[in-house]
């Protein structure tokens, strides 16, 4: 049986909250907000070229408007994936309302 971290479960169902708000509004991932959001995740991780690989890797998708890039992003079942999701800027995009939503999908899928 494999078990699921509930912190990648958090941030995969997060993320998909995301892809389906972009989808569904035609949101740009390309604003300020996002680039702002980008420059504070740079600023709060480690300098390693890990963590400086993949948040050169967001600034391309949020570049590009990149939206299938995010999609591959979103729907990854490994380690990059989980890590990418992690240090993702998208965030601002989700209003408060929108996160504590997916918050509530978390807690009743922890007890199923």
């Amino acid at each position: 049986m494999t078990v699921v971290n509930m912190k990648v479960t958090r941030q995969k169902l997060m993320q998909t909250a995301i892809l389906d708000k972009v989808d569904r509004e035609h949101l740009p991932l390309n604003t300020d907000r996002v680039r702002r959001s980008l420059q504070t995740v740079r600023e709060h991780v480690s300098r390693s070229p890990y963590f400086t690989d993949m948040l050169d890797r967001w600034e391309q998708i949020v570049e590009d408007n990149d939206v299938e890039t995010l999609r591959r992003v979103v729907e990854s079942d490994d380690e990059t994936g989980n890590e990418m999701r992690n240090l993702s800027p998208l965030y601002v995009l989700l209003t408060e309302d929108e996160r504590m939503k997916v918050l509530d999908n978390l807690r009743e899928l922890a007890l199923q």
